[in-house]
């Protein structure tokens, strides 16, 4: 497993950053098949990326009494999320 690193308090929550995760390889085939799937018929402006599948799925494991609960420790979050959740289609 990773290293969790410390949460900055200063950090602009709606920046993005690369990160490096290792998985098993059939999370990586699972997540690969989604993309496909996805994909199938669509218009190059409506291609995703394993990048967003990833995005989604972790998205989907937060629910709104969690971001109230993470307001406290990291003010900002709630208004983080708002924001992408109007950015995405």
């Amino acid at each position: 497993m990773g290293k969790i690193t410390r949460i900055d308090a200063n950090r602009n929550l709606s920046s993005r950053r690369p990160i490096t995760l290792e998985l098993p390889e059939f999370m990586i085939r699972a997540f690969e098949y989604r993309v496909a799937a996805a994909n199938d018929g669509a218009t190059d402006q409506d291609r995703v990326t394993i990048e967003h599948a990833v995005e989604l799925q972790l998205a989907e494991t937060l629910s709104m009494a969690e971001v109230a609960l993470l307001e406290e420790r990291m003010p900002g979050i709630g208004a983080a999320v708002f924001r992408w959740l109007c950015e995405i289609d």
